[in-house]
């Protein structure tokens, strides 16, 4: 469905330098949205898919909520969540965007999207896991909350390093020399893709010195 996008997209909607100069309209109309849902875990944390924890996806989705709010005042927001993870000072974060009264967090499972065809409405139905209750909720737009995935790229001459079971990459000590950072190695925001370059920095000039 058009009105269903990922974060990834709605980073872009929200920008100044994107489509729609930072107006979050629907995609399918142009419509201004005035109640969005983000449902979190989309594809990820499940066996048939991605069985990791992105580990970024909760905070970005919880930025974006920010977003609707500063940029729409009366819009209204649900996020769908299995558990929300906002570590360290993070979590301070968290708690104020808990504060917004239009803001709600039901821990949940969304079993079906549909879409009524004639006014690009999207219907959510799953299980509130709290209550039990079934949940029938209709919104303008719906962000999915991917999950991140290692690039399956094949370069021509692939290089001697080890990857973990999900295909990222691993520091493997009888194969010095070279080193990883980022998101390469895991799934990580911006600040920890920096301290980590900066850490296989170190090391790799450990290597040379060491020779």
């Amino acid at each position: 469905y058009k009105n269903v996008i990922t974060n990834v997209m709605m980073e872009r909607l929200a920008s100044p330098l994107g489509p729609t100069g930072g107006k979050i309209v629907r995609p399918s109309d142009g419509k201004e949205v005035k109640n969005v849902a983000f449902i979190q875990c989309a594809g990820s944390r499940d066996d048939n898919h991605l069985p990791y924890c992105s580990g970024i996806c909760c905070l970005a989705s919880l930025k974006q909520a920010t977003y609707m709010r500063e940029k729409a005042p009366e819009s209204d927001v649900t996020i769908f969540f299995i558990d929300i993870r906002a570590l360290d000072r993070l979590e301070d974060f968290y708690t104020k965007v808990q504060q917004d009264e239009k803001i709600v967090f039901i821990k949940s499972k969304i079993a079906n999207i549909s879409e009524d065809e004639e006014t690009g409405d999207l219907l959510l139905e799953g299980e509130n896991t709290r209550t039990g209750e079934q949940i029938r909720m209709t919104y303008d737009m719906v962000v999915l909350a991917t999950g991140m995935a290692p690039n399956k790229l094949e370069l021509e001459t692939s290089p001697d390093v080890s990857y973990d079971e999900y295909g990222f990459m691993t520091c493997d000590p009888e194969k010095p020399g070279i080193y990883g950072a980022g998101c390469v190695r895991r799934p990580t925001d911006v600040a920890s893709s920096v301290q980590d370059a900066t850490a296989s920095a170190l090391r790799a000039i450990q290597s040379i010195a060491r020779r």
